[in-house]
C-alpha cells in the first residue's frame, strides 16, 4: 500500500517548484545571463543536501561514489538548461514542458528493466503529455521566447529523467543519506565552471535580485530534496514524476492569480488560452488519479 508521504512529498515539491520558478525569474530580471543566480541556487542546494549525511548510509566505495557523481553531472546539465528556459522564456511554458520528463522516465525505466509499467501508468503518461501541450501557452505569440522555452526545457527534461532513473537504480546500494550529499556536492563543484560567464562579481549581484534569488533558491533546494528523497526511498520513479508534474498546473495557476506580485505579465493571454490551460489541468489531475489508483 502506498504511504501518505509517497503522495504528499511530490505534490508539495510541485508547489514549491512553481513558487521558486516565479521568484527566480524575478531575481534574474536585468541580468544579461542567469549564471550568477544558477551558481547561488546550486550552492544553496548543495549545502542543504549535506544535512542528509546525519542520517547515515552504506559504505563508501568507488562504484557508489561514481554513481552519485554521474547523477550529479546529469542534474547539473538539466539545471543549466532549465535556467536558460526560465530566464529567456516564459515560466508558464517552460515549466509545463519540463513535465515531459515523465515520458522519458517511463521510457528509460522500461528500457532498463526497472519497475513494471502498468497500462494505467502508460495512460497517465499519455494524459500528462497531452495536458502539458494544452498548458503550454499561446504557441503563436512571441515565437523566439516560445522556442527558447520549449527547446531548452525539453532538453532539460531528458537530463532530469536520466537523473531520476539513475537515482532509482543506484540509491539502494549507497543509501540516500550518502547518495544525495555526494550527488549535489558534484553539482556545486561543477558550478564553479560558470564563474567565467558571470556578469560581474557574485557579491555585486543587485540587492533586488538577491531579495528574490535567495528565497527562490531555498524553495528550489527544499523541493529538490523532496523529489530526490521520494525517488530514492519509495522507488516509484514514474508515479513520483506524474505527481510532481502538477507543477505545470501550479505554475499556470500562480501566474494567473498572483503573477503580478512577481512583476510577471504572462497572464495577459486572454480567456481562450486560459480555457485551454484549464482543460490541460483537468487532464493532468486525471493522470494523477490513475497513478494513485
Amino acid at each position: 500500500m502506498r504511504t501518505a508521504a509517497a503522495t504528499a512529498i511530490p505534490l508539495l515539491s510541485a508547489v514549491g517548484y512553481a513558487v521558486a520558478a516565479l521568484m527566480l525569474k524575478r531575481g534574474m530580471e536585468g541580468e544579461r545571463s542567469p549564471w550568477r543566480v544558477v551558481f547561488l541556487v546550486n550552492m544553496v542546494t548543495a549545502l542543504a543536501f549535506q544535512s542528509w549525511f546525519a542520517f547515515g548510509g552504506h559504505a563508501f566505495s568507488w562504484e557508489n561514489v561514481g554513481h552519485a557523481v554521474l547523477a550529479g553531472v546529469a542534474f547539473f546539465v538539466g539545471q543549466v538548461l532549465t535556467f536558460v528556459a526560465i530566464s529567456r522564456g516564459d515560466v508558464s511554458i517552460s515549466t509545463p514542458v519540463l513535465g515531459t520528463k515523465v515520458v522519458f522516465v517511463a521510457l528509460f525505466v522500461h528500457l532498463s528493466g526497472g519497475e513494471e509499467l502498468t497500462s494505467a501508468l502508460w495512460t497517465a503518461t499519455l494524459l500528462t503529455s497531452v495536458a502539458l501541450a494544452l498548458l503550454g501557452g499561446e504557441w503563436r505569440a512571441n515565437r523566439s521566447r516560445m522556442l527558447v522555452s520549449v527547446v531548452f526545457a525539453f532538453m532539460a527534461a531528458i537530463a532530469f529523467a536520466a537523473t531520476d532513473v539513475m537515482q532509482q537504480h543506484w540509491v539502494p546500494a549507497f543509501h540516500f543519506g550518502h547518495f544525495g550529499p555526494v550527488m549535489f556536492l558534484t553539482v556545486a563543484v561543477l558550478s564553479f565552471g560558470l564563474v567565467p560567464f558571470f556578469d560581474g562579481g557574485l557579491l555585486s549581484l543587485p540587492r533586488r535580485s538577491l531579495a528574490w534569488a535567495v528565497p527562490g533558491a531555498t524553495f528550489l533546494a527544499v523541493q529538490a530534496m523532496g523529489v530526490a528523497y521520494s525517488i530514492g526511498v519509495f522507488h516509484e520513479v514514474t508515479v513520483t514524476n506524474v505527481l510532481y508534474n502538477t507543477r505545470g498546473l501550479w505554475s499556470v495557476a500562480l501566474v494567473w492569480a498572483v503573477g503580478h506580485w512577481f512583476a510577471n505579465t504572462e497572464r495577459e493571454v486572454g480567456a481562450a488560452i486560459m480555457f485551454r490551460r484549464l482543460l490541460g489541468a483537468v487532464l493532468l489531475l486525471g493522470a494523477v488519479f490513475l497513478c494513485l489508483r
